[in-house]
């Protein structure tokens, strides 16, 4: 199956097993620029990212924004003193 070309994933090299399926070589996600009105926020230990949600949206459910702001790394693997963005907070229109 094709990656789409808006996929951070796009031309990536591709690799397939002996059966024929495809996998995506794993390499590390660059991450993506701070969008304009981002917050750099250093994580105090026992920081969660519904937490960081809440405080800077207001809203517990929208955790997954500050996820998707900082793809080098699973949220597990942060700690205190690592740096996350956390973007602006935009309505779909």
């Amino acid at each position: 199956m094709p990656v789409s070309v808006v996929s951070r994933y796009n031309n990536v090299e591709t690799l397939s097993d002996e059966e024929g399926r495809l996998y995506i070589a794993q390499r590390p996600v660059p991450p993506l620029a701070a969008p304009p009105g981002s917050v750099l926020h250093v994580l105090i230990g026992g920081e969660t990212l519904d937490q960081l949600a809440l405080r800077y949206y207001a809203r517990e459910d929208q955790w997954w924004r500050i996820a998707d702001a900082n793809p080098g790394r699973h949220p597990s693997d942060w700690g205190a003193g690592d740096t996350l963005v956390i973007p602006p907070f935009t309505k779909a229109r």
